[in-house]
C-alpha cells in the first residue's frame, strides 16, 4: 500500500479512536437478562443452562446509529461449586465495529443461603474501521467480577477490559479503558402471584458514569412487564421506556422494550462528514432458554 492510499484509513482511525473514548461499552435495557458478559462471577449463578440472545438498535432514525448483539450460554456445575460460558458481542457504530468473544469461569462459594462467586474471562476482541484494507490485530481482553447470589437478591462489583489492551495502526493507538461496573437488584413477593423487583447498573471509565434502571412486575413468574431507563454520563441522552416480555413453560424467555428519548444531543460518527442530531428512539429485544 503506497502513502497516499493510506491516508483515508488513517482519518477514520483518528476518528473511530475518539468516538471510542466516549462509548466503548455498549448499554442494554435487559442488562439483568445478560449479567454475566459484564461481570464473569455471574457466571451459571442463577441457572443451570442459560442461553441468551440479545439485540439493541439505538436512535433508529439515525444513519450510522449504534446496533449490538449478544450472545452467550452459561451453565452451572454443582459438584465443583462452579459455572462455565462463553459470550459474544458485537457492537457497529457508525461505520466501524467491534467484535468480543469470552470464555469465562465462575467459582462460587457457599455461604448459608446464598454464595460468594469469583469469576474471571478471557477472550479476543477486534475492531474494524470501515475503509481499512489492512487488518488490525485482534487484542486479548480480561475481565474479572464478584457478586453475591441469594435467592431474592444479587449484588455484583466487575472491571472489563481490565487490562486496558491498545489496537494498534501504523503510528496510531487506540486504547481500551478499563471500565467499573456495579450492580444489584432485589425481588419482593406482593401477594400470591405477583412479585416487584427493582435492578440496577451503573459502570464507569473513571471519567464519567452511566446507569440503567429497570423496575419490572412479574406475575406467576411468567408474564413480567414494566419499565426502564437510562440516566447517562456528562453530554448523554436521558431515556425511559416501557418493556414486557413472558416465560413460556420457565423455561423459554421473549421480551422486548422501547427506549424514549428525552433529550437531545449531538455526535459524530467515524466516517461521517456531517453532524447527525440524536433525537428517536432504541429497541431491544431478548431471546433466551434457560433451566433451574
Amino acid at each position: 500500500m503506497n502513502l497516499p492510499s493510506r491516508i483515508i484509513p488513517i482519518i477514520i482511525f483518528l476518528l473511530a479512536s475518539n468516538f471510542s473514548n466516549g462509548q466503548q461499552e455498549p448499554r442494554s435495557s435487559f442488562f439483568w437478562n445478560n449479567y454475566m458478559h459484564t461481570n464473569p462471577a455471574m457466571t451459571g449463578a442463577i441457572y443451570k443452562h442459560h442461553a441468551n440472545v440479545q439485540w439493541r438498535t439505538q436512535w433508529t432514525s439515525t444513519s450510522g446509529a449504534p446496533n449490538t448483539l449478544w450472545a452467550n450460554y452459561a451453565a452451572k456445575l454443582d459438584k465443583i461449586h462452579s459455572g462455565v460460558g462463553v459470550s459474544y458481542e458485537y457492537n457497529a457504530t457508525g461505520l466501524s465495529n467491534w467484535q468480543t468473544a469470552l470464555v469465562s469461569y465462575a467459582y462460587h462459594i457457599p455461604i448459608k443461603n446464598l454464595f460468594l462467586s469469583l469469576g474471571a474471562s478471557a477472550g479476543i476482541k477486534s475492531f474494524n474501521p470501515w475503509g481499512m484494507d489492512e487488518s488490525i490485530k485482534p487484542v486479548f481482553q480480561s475481565d474479572f467480577g464478584v457478586a453475591l447470589h441469594a435467592e431474592k437478591w444479587n449484588v455484583g462489583l466487575s472491571v472489563t477490559q481490565l487490562n486496558g489492551a491498545s489496537f494498534r495502526y501504523l503510528f496510531l493507538t487506540l486504547k481500551e479503558e478499563p471500565h467499573i461496573w456495579l450492580f444489584a437488584d432485589y425481588a419482593f413477593q406482593v401477594g400470591e402471584k405477583w412479585k416487584l423487583t427493582p435492578r440496577i447498573q451503573s459502570y464507569s471509565d473513571l471519567n464519567q458514569i452511566t446507569s440503567s434502571i429497570a423496575l419490572i412486575a412479574s406475575f406467576k413468574d411468567n408474564l413480567w412487564l414494566g419499565a426502564t431507563s437510562s440516566i447517562p454520563g456528562s453530554g448523554g441522552i436521558y431515556a425511559v421506556g416501557p418493556m414486557i416480555g413472558y416465560d413460556i413453560a420457565g423455561k423459554f424467555r421473549l421480551g422486548y422494550t422501547y427506549e424514549l428519548n428525552l433529550s437531545r444531543s449531538q455526535a459524530y460518527y467515524p466516517g461521517e462528514k456531517s453532524e447527525v442530531i440524536l433525537s428517536s428512539g432504541s429497541h431491544e429485544i431478548i431471546l433466551s432458554y434457560q433451566l433451574k
